[in-house]
């Protein structure tokens, strides 16, 4: 029976940053206790431990009278979000470049490779946009991981759902998937020719051209589907 409560808070925990992470609550947003209770279809106590575990991660933020509300993108949030990532990345790159096998690399590369194959197969599926989106934090995340110390690989987790939470909330990662892969293998590439300061410098790029998007002042890829899509 402990078992099974132990599971339903996981899975109600779960559910709701999966729904944030989507976008389906946006950032700013208030709702109530009740409110997500009835989102999830689950009991109260459940969806009081998800919000207490939400709140200590950064996501959301409890006000005694006013609910709960989805941490807003503001510009020094966003900012402070992207300063740590560039902190983490770009000393993740440069232990990858150093001391990866080429055939990690390219074990690394061909993933890139397979989310680019299945956008230009279904390149209006949104289950395959979400993919590849899936695909491109974990290609982020594995650079990470792959330094192999727990304490970073946490703390990025955080601040990468942070980040995360900003972007789908202004559409900008599923317009620029592919785009944002063929960066991937830019970067990749200088991997492979051990080019340690051109794998940096096309990181930073890469990550600096997210966070322009994200607060907003680059705009977006204009295309003849984005023109369609927005035509009255």
């Amino acid at each position: 029976m402990a078992g099974a409560t132990k599971m339903m808070r996981t899975d109600v925990y779960d559910q709701l940053k999966v729904r944030l992470l989507a976008g389906e609550l946006r950032t700013g947003q208030f709702v109530s206790q009740r409110e997500l209770t009835s989102l999830l279809g689950a009991t109260l106590n459940p969806v009081r431990e998800a919000i207490r575990k939400l709140e200590a991660e950064g996501l959301i933020n409890v006000y005694a009278q006013r609910g709960i509300q989805v941490i807003e993108a503001k510009p020094k949030a966003i900012n402070d979000a992207y300063e740590y990532r560039l902190l983490l990345e770009l000393n993740a790159i440069r232990h990858f470049a150093t001391t990866a096998e080429r055939e990690q690399i390219m074990k690394v590369r061909q993933n890139v490779e397979k989310s680019l194959a299945a956008l230009a197969k279904s390149p209006d599926s949104r289950a395959v946009q979400l993919k590849v989106l899936d695909d491109d934090y974990k290609f982020h995340k594995d650079l990470i991981d792959l330094q192999g110390n727990e304490i970073i690989s946490k703390h990025y987790s955080l601040n990468a759902a942070r980040v995360r939470l900003f972007r789908i909330n202004i559409g900008e990662p599923l317009q620029r998937l592919d785009v944002a892969a063929k960066e991937h293998l830019g970067i990749l590439d200088a991997c492979l020719d051990h080019d340690v300061e051109l794998a940096v410098t096309r990181l930073a790029k890469h990550i600096e051209i997210s966070r322009e998007h994200t607060l907003g002042i680059r705009p977006m890829r204009w295309s003849a589907r984005t023109a369609a899509s927005t035509a009255p």
